[in-house]
């Protein structure tokens, strides 16, 4: 696994930051025990004697406190999985990594087992009157108060972040932020030093992939660096395809050993899909949800319509800015990887045709589809606006397949046709693309 999808994934893992607490949580213990014994050492003492506590007094708190933040962890992870469930079975599979990669729940859990830990080990170096030599850490011991404290905070923020998190609004919108993410990195300002490339002339070697699964991340940066005065590299698998051992994974020109070195070094093959570098992904996760609200077991049109136009977030800037070129190029302006991205029309069939397979019955969510239609056409160059307006037309058609009222028919035919009757002209779309700084809600 290359060094910064290990370091990808060890972000993204629900015991990494707790962790990094435990690891903290030994450091501050033995720093502070260090405190108190040369503190002890020069009979110094921090606090007044009516503050200092007994032997069995400080057991007895180290005790308290170690035992309890435990058993609240125990239950803070129990409530973690109980969400993680409901979030499948309702929304999806493929958002349970959500909830997973949430770095509040992973501190509040990482809190409480760090707390238990300081207290574990604090409580090693408390010495009674049956010992050889009797030792309070006084200071250490209400650092155990202090943890215990921030902890019951930490467990009322929990509670209120759990049941925030579960709320649908705030799921679409961290959905929606993974695409904006994912769009920008791959379309946004970065695109604009890619060039035009086509297909590589001719090929020294196929780099063949070294395990099944799909591909998530390609370092395209450090593999043009890899590149540099060695030869070029044409992608034959973009993030989000699966492939197998032995499949091709891309073409290589120069020195085939070299070359093959490096895009296995900088093309990671994972066993799950991200929306780090896959917009198809990151797409689906929210076409998904849209799906599940209109299926019979959830009924609820009104979250579908949501995110169909939260949809727009991401597929709008992906329309607006175009194909980005298919080739990276080095210092000199030598191309050295062609890596060829979704096109426009092939993220709108991705979005459309599955709303017009699974949701043209609710007239809610046909409504929202043609406004969302709408926006793309608003930016759209004349290929994707043309592929927008057949889409109108075969979800006005499968609609009217699907039994619809003859009056919602009719007044989600009257808002096609106003949207495209704007919007015949594809000149008129090149014009508005030029300077559509944003697009509004409709």
């Amino acid at each position: 696994m290359k060094p910064w999808s290990r370091a990808a994934q060890l972000r993204e893992s629900m015991w990494f930051v707790p962790g990094l607490m435990v690891l903290a949580a030994l450091a501050l213990a033995q720093a502070v025990i260090v405190v108190d014994l040369w503190l002890d050492q020069r009979s110094l003492g921090l606090l007044p004697e009516s503050f200092e506590i007994g032997v069995e007094g400080s057991r007895g708190i180290l005790v308290a406190v170690g035992g309890s933040v435990l058993a609240v962890a125990a239950t803070t992870f129990s409530i973690t999985m109980s969400v993680i469930a409901t979030a499948s079975s309702t929304y999806g599979p493929r958002l349970v990594r959500n909830f997973m990669t949430d770095r509040s729940n992973q501190r509040v859990l990482g809190l409480f087992v760090a707390t238990f830990v300081y207290c574990l080990m604090v409580l090693r170096r408390v010495r009674g009157t049956s010992d050889d030599v009797t030792f309070v850490p006084h200071v250490a011991v209400y650092g155990a108060i202090v943890l215990a404290l921030v902890s019951v905070a930490a467990l009322v923020y929990f509670l209120h972040h759990i049941s925030a998190v579960i709320q649908v609004s705030t799921l679409v919108r961290r959905v929606r932020g993974e695409l904006e993410r994912c769009v920008e990195g791959l379309y946004g300002e970065g695109a604009a030093s890619r060039v035009p490339a086509d297909a590589l002339a001719s090929a020294s070697a196929v780099v063949l992939a070294d395990r099944a699964g799909f591909v998530t991340t390609v370092d395209a940066p450090g593999l043009v660096d890899a590149a540099v005065d060695v030869g070029a590299a044409e992608l034959l698998a973009r993030p989000g395809t699966h492939v197998m051992a032995g499949e091709p994974l891309a073409r290589v020109t120069g020195d085939a050993e070299e070359m093959s070195t490096a895009v296995r070094r900088h093309v990671s093959v994972g066993d799950t899909r991200t929306p780090t570098q896959d917009v198809h992904f990151a797409l689906q996760q929210m076409v998904e949800m849209a799906v599940r609200a209109v299926s019979p077991s959830m009924n609820d049109p009104y979250t579908a319509r949501n995110v169909v136009e939260e949809l727009a977030c991401g597929l709008v800037p992906a329309v607006r800015h175009g194909d980005p070129g298919a080739g990276w190029v080095d210092d000199s302006g030598t191309v050295r990887l062609v890596w060829r991205l979704p096109s426009g029309s092939e993220l709108v069939d991705l979005v459309l045709d599955d709303l017009r397979v699974y949701a043209a019955g609710d007239p809610a969510v046909v409504r929202a589809a043609i406004q969302l239609a709408g926006r793309l056409l608003r930016v759209a160059g004349p290929d994707v606006a043309a592929r927008v307006s057949w889409h109108l037309d075969e979800l006005l058609a499968a609609a009217e397949r699907t039994g619809m009222a003859d009056v919602d028919l009719d007044r989600l035919r009257t808002e096609r046709d106003l949207l495209t009757r704007d919007h015949v002209d594809p000149g008129v779309a090149r014009r508005e693309a030029g300077h559509a700084g944003s697009v509004g809600p409709m």
